[in-house]
């Protein structure tokens, strides 16, 4: 049992680069538009002191053109905040927002209050609930706060002269600024979204594929360990059970099983240690091959040294079977044979190994067979139908008529190498 090496288990797969969170000028507009208080506080102060300011600045006086600026009192006050106040609740009721926010400045504006800043109260709501969408609620609110600026009264200082014309084209200029900033502020936010989107639909890719690695690297270790100590540690157990059946009457047969049981014990740990070693890493992986077909007469050794007879009957020639094909056949042997020294009860056991055309496997057993309804789900048989679906095979476990266990497998060899046989 000595010359048998562990495994080597597949070194983990390298994730990929943690993806790196997208930096764009635009997604600040995207932090904007979701800022359900910030914003509305700051345009607030700004329309207060603005506005106050405008008035302070000499708008109050009465211009060479007849039109009186308005004295600033409670019922303008309420127009300025009433704007900020709306635009904080944009995300619950976005198309009330728009209308009290274009209403009150539209109010404020025909009832001849100094301008200051409040043509913001009209912009900053378009521009943002345009760019979340509602631009059919957008387009009739500008175009009705368009119409309704041509009765704003003019303010003009002493020496300026303004035509209705030029009412006119100052009107369809706000418009047109209005519509063209929701649409670059709806472009922007999309393209915010979508890359915000696709990050994050990398992160939960990325994580999937942490898990899934994670996954499997469990199940190999578990069945690189199963591989490693099942075979060793049936035979310690069926090698106790005969010492202790013969130790006063026979106690030369009881010393053989005990040294068979020190030489599988001391195989068991060195593959133990093996593995453990290559998984902390503290030293590079063995280069020995881990164990194949061409083994297989140790493997029956093994067996018969358990008290299993082993008929070996193999069609074919085994050093030219593909590697991996070759490896997963062992595996596949071992754990049947496994299975029937430590389940099966069975006296003899046959082994068939054809590698033609792909390689055949079957292991037939005289045990006690399964009960009705088995359907080969034991704890060594989904690593042996792993072993052989991971290279296109597949492998059928069922009992025999009467009594007995048979197990099938067929490989198949990569595509790119040549039968045995038909290389002759």
């Amino acid at each position: 049992m000595t010359d048998q090496q562990a495994p080597t288990p597949a070194a983990p797969a390298a994730l990929p680069a943690p993806p790196a969170r997208p930096s764009r000028p635009w997604l600040a507009w995207l932090w904007m538009e979701r800022s359900t208080i910030g914003l509305p506080l700051g345009l607030l102060v700004f329309d207060v002191l603005g506005t106050w300011g405008a008035y302070d600045g000499g708008w109050h006086a009465k211009p060479s053109a007849g039109v009186e600026v308005r004295p600033l009192d409670l019922f303008a006050w309420a127009l300025v905040v009433a704007g900020p106040l709306a635009l904080h609740h944009r995300r619950r009721a976005p198309r009330i927002a728009l209308a009290v926010c274009l209403a009150t400045t539209l109010g404020y504006l025909l009832l001849g209050y100094a301008y200051g800043p409040i043509f913001l109260n009209a912009l900053v709501p378009v521009v943002l609930i345009g760019g979340m969408g509602y631009r059919r609620e957008v387009w009739i609110g500008s175009v009705s706060f368009a119409v309704g600026m041509l009765f704003v009264p003019t303010h003009q200082h002493k020496g300026q002269t303004r035509t209705d014309a030029v009412d006119i084209l100052s009107t369809i200029g706000w418009l047109l600024a209005l519509l063209i900033l929701a649409e670059l502020f709806r472009v922007l936010r999309q393209r915010a979204l979508e890359s915000a989107h696709a990050h994050e639909q990398e992160i939960r890719a990325r994580e999937q594929e942490a898990r899934r690695q994670a996954s499997e690297e469990r199940l190999g270790i578990a069945r690189e360990l199963h591989d490693v100590l099942a075979h060793s540690i049936s035979l310690i157990a069926v090698q106790a059970n005969v010492a202790l059946e013969v130790m006063d009457r026979r106690p030369e047969q009881a010393r053989i099983a005990l040294s068979a049981i020190k030489d599988a014990s001391r195989s068991a740990l060195g593959e133990v240690r093996s593995v453990l070693t290559v998984l902390r890493g503290d030293q590079a992986a063995p280069r020995d091959p881990a164990p194949d077909l061409t083994r297989l007469a140790h493997l029956v050794e093994m067996a018969e040294a358990a008290g299993l007879k082993v008929a070996l009957s193999v069609v074919g020639d085994l050093d030219a079977v593909p590697l991996a094909v070759s490896q997963a056949g062992y595996r596949i042997v071992q754990e049947s044979l496994t299975n029937v020294v430590r389940h099966a009860g069975a006296a003899r056991a046959w082994i068939l190994v054809e590698s033609a055309a792909g390689l055949r496997l079957r292991i037939t057993d005289d045990g006690r067979g399964a009960p009705l309804g088995f359907d080969g789900t034991g704890n060594g048989l989904p690593g042996m139908r792993e072993r052989a679906a991971a290279l296109g095979g597949e492998l059928t476990a069922r009992p025999m008529p009467g009594a007995g266990f048979r197990i099938d497998a067929r490989i198949p060899y990569p595509e790119e190498t040549a039968c045995p046989d038909e290389t002759a």
